[in-house]
C-alpha cells in the first residue's frame, strides 16, 4: 500500500498516455482488483436502479411522469363524454360514474332513473391490485321486501342515494359539480330515440315521439334543490349506510382469467364463462355453445326449483382513471320507466319483485401487464356471450366479440341468433356458428341489452360502446 501511495505525489494524477498501462511491483497489490471493482460498482448500480424502478411501478405516483389517460364507455355518447370531462379535470372513477350514471339517468328513463337499484365492481388497481375488487350493491327485491316489511313509504331514489354514499367515501370533487351536468341536460332537453319511443308506447306513456327534443324540468329542479348539501349530509339524511351494501369481491376462475363480477345476472355470466373455458374449448364456436347452454341451463334450473329468473331493463357502462382505478356499473329497472308511482313528476318509483339482470364485471388475466376488462354489460347473455370471443380469441378480436350475433332464448324455449349481424367470430362468409348451429331469427325486440367496455393491456387503453346500445365511448 506505502508503495502505491508513493508512486505518485499526492494530489497528482497522471495524464501520460501509458499511464493506465504501467505496471510495478509495488502498485500491483493496490490496483490489481481494479476491474472487479467496477463490476461491482455496475453491477450494485444496476440493482439499485432495478429496485427503484419497481418501487415506482408498484408503490410510486407516477402519473405526472406519463400523459394522463382515461376512458368511459357507456350507451349514450354524451354520457360518456361526460365522465371523461369529469377524468379529465382531475376527478377520479367514482367522480366519473356519478356523472355518467346521472346522465343516463336523465338521457335513458327507459334503461335506469334516479331509482334504479344497481351493481358495481370497483378496483384501485395500481395500488391495491393484491386486495382485489370491491362490490356495491343497492336496490333490488331485497331492498323492496324490506321496505314493505316495515311500511317504509317515503324513501329517497336509490340511484341517487347510493351515488351520494359512493361519493363521500370515494369521490374528489364536489358533489355540486358532478350533479350540475345532469339538471343542465334535464333543463335543455334530448332527442327521444326509437327504442325509448317504443317503450313508451308499449307503456302508454306520451310525450316521446321519436326524433322529438324532450325537457325534463321537474327532475332538474328536484336535483338543484340538492346540490347545496354534501353527499355527506345527504347520506345522513338518508341513512345511507343501511342501504348500500358493501362487501369484498371475489372471482371465478374461467381458463387462465379471473372474473370479477356482482349482481345476479353477472353470478350466471361467470358460471357460463368457467364452463365454456375448462377444459380448453377446441375453437371459439365451442366455447360459444358452451356459454348459451350454461345459461340455458341455469334458467332451467331455476324454473324447476321455482326460483325468479334475472330480468328487467339496464344500463351499463365501464370506466377506467388515469390512476387505473376500474369501475364497472350496471344500473336497472323492472320494466322500462319504472313500475311504481310518480313522485312529484320528478322521478318515478322502480318496486322489483325479482332479480335485476346486472351484470358489471373486471376480468383480468394472471400476469402484472397482462390484459383487463372492465364491462358495463346489460345482462348476462351479454356479458358471458359478448366476452367469451375475446377470451378465447385474444385482446384484438375484443370489438368483433362483441359486435357479433347472440343467442337469445326465444319465451317458446328456442334458441335463435339476432339477425342482421356476424356469425360468432366465424370465418368470412360462414352463416353459423361451426358445429351445431342456432336459427336466426327473422326479427327481435330492440335494444337488446349491450356490452360497454374498456379494455387495458399495460399502459394502452381501447373502449367501446356496443352499438346495441347506441352509445359512444370517450377517452383521452
Amino acid at each position: 500500500m506505502a508503495g502505491c501511495e508513493t508512486h505518485n505525489a499526492t494530489g497528482v494524477v497522471e495524464l501520460r498516455e501509458d499511464a493506465p498501462l504501467t505496471a510495478s511491483a509495488t502498485s500491483a497489490r493496490l490496483c490489481a482488483d481494479g476491474p472487479r471493482a467496477i463490476v461491482g460498482a455496475f453491477a450494485a448500480l444496476t440493482a439499485a436502479v432495478t429496485v427503484a424502478l419497481l418501487t415506482q411501478i408498484y408503490y410510486g405516483d407516477y402519473e405526472s411522469q406519463v400523459v394522463p389517460h382515461g376512458s368511459v364507455s357507456s350507451s349514450a355518447a354524451s354520457c360518456s363524454r361526460a365522465g371523461a370531462a369529469t377524468l379529465l379535470a382531475g376527478g377520479r372513477a367514482v367522480d366519473a360514474a356519478i356523472a355518467a350514471a346521472l346522465c343516463l339517468a336523465v338521457l335513458a328513463p327507459h334503461r335506469t332513473s334516479l331509482d334504479a337499484s344497481g351493481s358495481l365492481v370497483y378496483w384501485e388497481y395500481r395500488s391495491s391490485r393484491g386486495q382485489g375488487a370491491t362490490v356495491v350493491e343497492w336496490g333490488g327485491p331485497e331492498e323492496e321486501q324490506a321496505d314493505h316489511e316495515t311500511n317504509v313509504t317515503d324513501r329517497p331514489p336509490r340511484l341517487l342515494m347510493a351515488l351520494s354514499a359512493l361519493h363521500d367515501r370515494l369521490g374528489s370533487k364536489p358533489w355540486t359539480e358532478l350533479v350540475q351536468p345532469a339538471i343542465d341536460l334535464a333543463r335543455e332537453g334530448y332527442v327521444v330515440s326509437e327504442s325509448m319511443s317504443a317503450a313508451a308506447s308499449a307503456r302508454d306513456l306520451l310525450g316521446f315521439t321519436t326524433g322529438a327534443t324532450r325537457t325534463e324540468s321537474a327532475l332538474a329542479d328536484y336535483l338543484h334543490t340538492l346540490v347545496h348539501n354534501t353527499s355527506k349530509e345527504l347520506c345522513s339524511l338518508w341513512s345511507c349506510s343501511s342501504r348500500v351494501r358493501w362487501r369484498p369481491g371475489s372471482f371465478v376462475s374461467a381458463g387462465s382469467w379471473r372474473v370479477w363480477s356482482a349482481g345476479s345476472g353477472g353470478e350466471e355470466a361467470a358460471a357460463a364463462l368457467r364452463q365454456a373455458l375448462e377444459p380448453t374449448p377446441a375453437d371459439t364456436g365451442n366455447a360459444f355453445r358452451r356459454v348459451v347452454q350454461s345459461l340455458l341451463e341455469q334458467k332451467q334450473s331455476k324454473s324447476a326449483a321455482s326460483q325468479p329468473t334475472p330480468g328487467g331493463v339496464a344500463s351499463g357502462l365501464a370506466i377506467v382513471d388515469p390512476l387505473d382505478t376500474y369501475l364497472a356499473l350496471v344500473t336497472g329497472l323492472s320494466v322500462p320507466f319504472g313500475s311504481g308511482p310518480s313522485v312529484g313528476g320528478a322521478w318515478t318509483k322502480d318496486e322489483p319483485t325479482a332479480p335485476l339482470d346486472l351484470s358489471p364485471a373486471i376480468i383480468t388475466d394472471d400476469h402484472v401487464c397482462g390484459t383487463r376488462y372492465i364491462i358495463g354489460a346489460e345482462s348476462s347473455a351479454a356479458l358471458a356471450e359478448g366476452a367469451v370471443g375475446a377470451l378465447v380469441e385474444g385482446a384484438t378480436a375484443a370489438v368483433d366479440s362483441v359486435e357479433s350475433a347472440r343467442a337469445v332464448l326465444l319465451p317458446t324455449g328456442e334458441v335463435v341468433l339476432e339477425p342482421g349481424r356476424g356469425v360468432p367470430l366465424a370465418p368470412p362468409g360462414a352463416t353459423a356458428v361451426p358445429g351445431p348451429s342456432y336459427p336466426i331469427a327473422s326479427e327481435l325486440p330492440l335494444p337488446q341489452p349491450a356490452l360497454n367496455f374498456v379494455q387495458q393491456r399495460g399502459d394502452a387503453l381501447l373502449s367501446h360502446a356496443d352499438s346495441r346500445g347506441g352509445g359512444l365511448a370517450s377517452r383521452f
